[in-house]
C-alpha cells in the first residue's frame, strides 16, 4: 500500500475552520488513544468542569489534551510546564498534569508530574518518570493556598502532601 500526499489540498486549509480541525484531532485522540481511568489517589472538589479549568488556568495551567492519552470519562485535562535546571535525570522540561472526572460530590481531580511530552517524548511515553505523589502534593498545595475545600479519595498512604512542585526531584522509578 502506498500513501500519497496531495499538496493542493493544503491550499484549502485557511478555509477550514480551526474549530473543525481541533474537533477532528480530539475525536482521533478519543477514538484511538483512550485508556481506562487509573485508580490513582485524587481529591474531590465542589466545582464543575468550567470552574476547575478557570481556577487552574488562573494558576498557569493550560489545556494539554493534544499530546496526552484520553482517559475514559475525563472532562478536565490541564498542565503546567516548568524548566528544572539540575534534574538528576538530565531532563529539563517537566509538567504537572491534572485530569478531572465527574464525581457525585463535584469533580475528581488527579495529578502527576512527568516529563514534558514535546521535549522528552520517549521518557513521557515510557512512563518511567511519572510521580503521582508529587503531582497530587502540588494540587493539594494549590487548593489549600486558595482555601478550596477538598476531600482525598483513594490510597494516599506514603504520599507527602506538603511537597511543592518547586523542588521537583522525580526519581527514575517513581
Amino acid at each position: 500500500m502506498q500513501f500519497e500526499f496531495d499538496i493542493e489540498r493544503l491550499r484549502h486549509l485557511p478555509e477550514t475552520p480551526l474549530k473543525a480541525l481541533r474537533r477532528s484531532f480530539w475525536w482521533v485522540r478519543k477514538t484511538f488513544f483512550s485508556k481506562p481511568k487509573p485508580e490513582n489517589p485524587a481529591v474531590v472538589v465542589a466545582m464543575d468542569e468550567s470552574e476547575a479549568e478557570a481556577f487552574l488556568g488562573e494558576r498557569f495551567f493550560e489545556p494539554g489534551w493534544e499530546l496526552s492519552y484520553s482517559y475514559r470519562n475525563e472532562i478536565v485535562n490541564v498542565r503546567r510546564v516548568r524548566y528544572v535546571r539540575d534534574h538528576p535525570s538530565g531532563m529539563h522540561w517537566w509538567q504537572t498534569h491534572i485530569r478531572g472526572y465527574s464525581h457525585p460530590d463535584g469533580l475528581e481531580l488527579a495529578a502527576h508530574v512527568e516529563p514534558e511530552p514535546a521535549e522528552h517524548p520517549d521518557a513521557h511515553v515510557s512512563g518511567d518518570y511519572i510521580d503521582v505523589p508529587r503531582g497530587n502534593a502540588t494540587l493539594v498545595g494549590i487548593l489549600e493556598e486558595a482555601n478550596v475545600e477538598f476531600r482525598r479519595i483513594g490510597d494516599w498512604e506514603g504520599t507527602d502532601a506538603a511537597s511543592p512542585d518547586s523542588t521537583v526531584t522525580v526519581d527514575a522509578g517513581a
